[in-house]
């Protein structure tokens, strides 16, 4: 795919994607939809890329949905990724995604740009950054489960007059609430973003890591027997692995591993 709308980058084992409208304070099209989709998808298929990190051009991170889309003038192109037929795949890919995905904000994130970040896993904010559910003072209520996801991320209370105030939160205050996971000055958000990216990276199992994130997000849906019997499963099998080989014998010749990630 031609990325028109958005930057995918590669440096070692870290894949950036920036969205990139920045004259349109990165208000998010259909067509970015599409390249953000097929940018995490490359970024899953390649070997050599164990975390993924998305930002935004300029000083917004993403301002919501575009005009055009909010007043029904644009249209979806004819070709349109199998993912976003339905709407649960369509909000939820990213869980399915097993690397890690963080979010960089740089700036405001806004309506569909707090939804986006809802379904990421881990988010770093500059202190410059904004966020609001906004979909209240719009007519709106909210979209593609964020309402499933906020009050997980910062329990019932605080979701529920976040949701209701639609006002607009600081990068602190968000902090506060545990939406995200750390405010920095905005000159060190990417460099941040790329120490935690390479912390996972550098210093844990590729296949260790995927299993994580499945089980956390697939155990969301099941009660604490089913989650035990998976876990428990699952570390049985990871015992086979060449990561685990591989870190076996680090700890024994006290070295930094070099997961091949492979199972």
């Amino acid at each position: 795919m031609e990325y028109r709308e958005t930057l995918y980058e590669k440096d070692g084992h870290i894949a950036a994607i920036t969205l990139n409208r920045p004259e349109r304070r990165n208000a998010w099209t259909f067509r970015m939809r599409e390249e953000v989709y097929h940018a995490m998808k490359e970024a899953e298929a390649d070997d050599q890329i164990r975390a993924i990190i998305v930002t935004g051009a300029g000083t917004t991170f993403c301002a919501g949905a575009d005009l055009s889309i909010l007043s029904g003038q644009s249209k979806e192109d004819a070709e349109v990724s199998p993912v976003f037929r339905d709407w649960v795949s369509h909000f939820t890919y990213p869980h399915k995604i097993l690397k890690p995905i963080i979010a960089a904000l740089n700036g405001p994130a806004i309506g569909w740009g707090f939804t986006l970040i809802m379904f990421w896993d881990i988010r770093i904010a500059a202190e410059s950054a904004k966020m609001s559910v906004m979909y209240p003072r719009r007519g709106l209520a909210m979209e593609g489960g964020s309402s499933w996801v906020l009050p997980r991320l910062i329990g019932w209370g605080k979701a529920l007059e976040l949701a209701f105030t639609a006002r607009t939160i600081s990068a602190k205050e968000a902090l506060d609430l545990g939406i995200v996971n750390h405010v920095v000055p905005d000159g060190q958000l990417m460099a941040k973003a790329r120490e935690i990216a390479n912390e996972i990276a550098e210093n844990c199992s590729p296949v260790a890591v995927a299993e994580i994130k499945r089980e956390i997000y697939q155990h969301l849906e099941t009660g604490l027997p089913a989650a035990i019997e998976d876990a428990m499963e699952t570390f049985d099998a990871l015992y086979k692995t060449e990561d685990f080989k591989e870190g076996i014998r680090a700890m024994m010749q006290k070295r930094a591993p070099k997961f091949p990630g492979k199972r």
